[in-house]
């Protein structure tokens, strides 16, 4: 299993300026620095909680795909794209979107109406999807905090590198991001 990110977000859920004020900076001087962790927190919260906050398109390729459900791994869904199968001699089959039913949301999965003949011999399964929502009036008001007091706790440690603190994290984040956890069974 391969997890691509193809079309990455085209803008930020939180602004420079939300950004500075929530720091108390109103100097110009850092802009660069700050609008960077603001990015890099957003990427790690999508990296921990498998979530995409702002709309993007990612590929799941998979050598051995279950025989009719397709979890993916990235919520919330919002469509897919393609379903397709690429054999070992580079032929890709498309599948019709009338053989799947998609389930969008945060279960976040593809139902194959009839079995796909799929073999791992064959080649692979590549699923191309929409995830994330779709503009940042959208995304949940606690996200954009976690996003905000991230970027602060990274702008505030940023030269400590220690082990001790390299993977530390304000305890508040846990308690944000709750409703947005994935649960794997």
């Amino acid at each position: 299993m391969s997890l691509t990110l193809i079309t990455p977000p085209v803008s930020e859920p939180v602004s420079l300026d939300d950004l500075k004020a929530h720091l108390r900076v109103t100097e110009p001087v850092e802009d660069s620095l700050i609008a960077g962790l603001g990015r890099a927190a957003r990427q790690a919260l999508e990296a921990r909680f498998e979530i995409a906050i702002m709309s993007q398109v990612w590929r799941l390729s998979l050598d051995c795909p279950p025989a009719t459900v397709i979890s993916l791994p990235v919520a919330p869904l919002v469509s897919v794209s393609e379903v397709s199968l690429t054999l070992n001699d580079g032929t890709v089959t498309v599948f019709d979107p009338s053989a799947y039913d998609v389930d969008p949301g945060f279960s976040g999965r593809i139902c194959l109406k009839a079995p796909h003949g799929y073999s791992a011999k064959l080649g692979a399964l590549k699923v191309d999807f929409v995830a994330g929502w779709p503009s940042f009036a959208e995304v949940p008001e606690p996200i954009v905090l976690a996003i905000k007091i991230l970027a602060a706790h990274f702008y505030e440690h940023r030269e400590e590198a220690g082990t001790d603190r390299f993977f530390t994290s304000p305890q508040s984040l846990s308690t944000l991001m709750a409703p947005y956890r994935r649960v794997h069974l």
